[in-house]
């Protein structure tokens, strides 16, 4: 499956975890590389040597805890030791987002990093989302959050790229202002970056979802065995009933769908099989919360239907 990676940034304030945060509650999985970086410095053995090696042996406390003032202060008052010491860490904070690219079963991954357009790291992505809020709020937010005072944050936005110089490269922005809502904006731009995918929202997307998913079935040679004594008039629109039941909470399925499968002789094969297929279909047509609540779902019901069966 080809993937749309997406960076997710913005400067101190901005709030692009909070939009990271959306996209992870719509099923997106969201990669977050400052956290990442922190715990590859606390637990990689082999970084903590090599900051050593470039900071001094004061970089960690005798707990082997990492000294953030220490290190902070000298780094942002010696702008060569900061590039140096992101030399160290990014690599490493990039590979381990390649294993979660690896690993993530949707077409589309974010990235959160406060530290893309510095690094040159946006080249690495199809589209970057630039957050962004009014100067006087963010250090707002700053103050409150990390209980500082105005001038250290004042400091720290001093030493970050301006918005004016990211929006340069021409990236998607997110305004954070408390004003212009937020979820409209994070739905515009998975319309923009998969325009041809819809949400799984309403009873015609599932009429879209059951009757491309079978038309796939009737198509595959493990599968059709299972299914080509059927009548399509009348269980297509059941099948339909039963995922508006379990997506959106609409009734009218009153059929227990496990039971109707105990008397086929299926076997674990045809049920990864069935998964598979039914994850493509999905992938290819639906993005967002209902699109991953569905796959999750379908793999509850293998797993109780190969358990009522004894292939478990």
């Amino acid at each position: 499956m080809k993937k749309i990676k997406v960076g997710i940034t913005g400067g101190i304030g901005a709030g692009k975890s909070v939009v990271s945060s959306i996209f992870q509650k719509m099923g997106f999985p969201v990669f977050n590389s400052d956290q990442e970086a922190k715990k590859l410095i606390h637990e990689s053995f082999a970084l903590k040597s090599e900051i050593i090696h470039l900071i001094g042996d004061k970089a960690y406390d005798k707990s082997g805890n990492y000294n953030t003032t220490f290190v902070s202060q000298l780094v942002f008052e010696n702008p060569k030791k900061l590039e140096a010491l992101n030399k160290l860490i990014h690599p490493k904070v990039r590979s381990a987002f390649e294993k979660f690219l690896e690993s993530a079963e949707s077409s589309l991954v974010f990235n959160e990093a406060a530290l893309l357009y510095e690094t040159d790291a946006y080249s690495n992505f199809n589209q970057i989302i630039l957050v962004t809020a009014p100067l006087e709020l963010r250090i707002k937010r700053c103050v409150f959050r990390d209980n500082v005072t105005r001038e250290i944050i004042e400091k720290k936005i001093q030493n970050q790229w301006t918005d004016e110089k990211k929006r340069a490269f021409l990236p998607y922005e997110i305004i954070n202002d408390g004003v212009k809502p937020l979820l409209t904006q994070v739905e515009d731009f998975i319309s923009f970056i998969l325009p041809n995918k819809r949400q799984l929202n309403t009873r015609e997307d599932i009429e879209l979802l059951v009757q491309t998913f079978y038309s796939k079935v009737m198509q595959d040679e493990i599968l059709i065995q299972f299914f080509q004594h059927l009548d399509f008039n009348s269980h297509l629109p059941k099948m339909v009933d039963f995922w508006c039941f379990v997506l959106i909470g609409t009734t009218g399925y009153t059929t227990n769908v496990i039971e109707k499968h105990l008397h086929m002789p299926l076997q674990n094969d045809h049920f990864d099989h069935w998964i598979n297929l039914f994850n493509q279909t999905l992938d290819e047509l639906f993005v967002g919360e209902n699109a991953e609540t569905a796959k999750q779902r379908a793999l509850v019901i293998a797993w109780t239907t190969k358990s009522k069966l004894n292939l478990n």
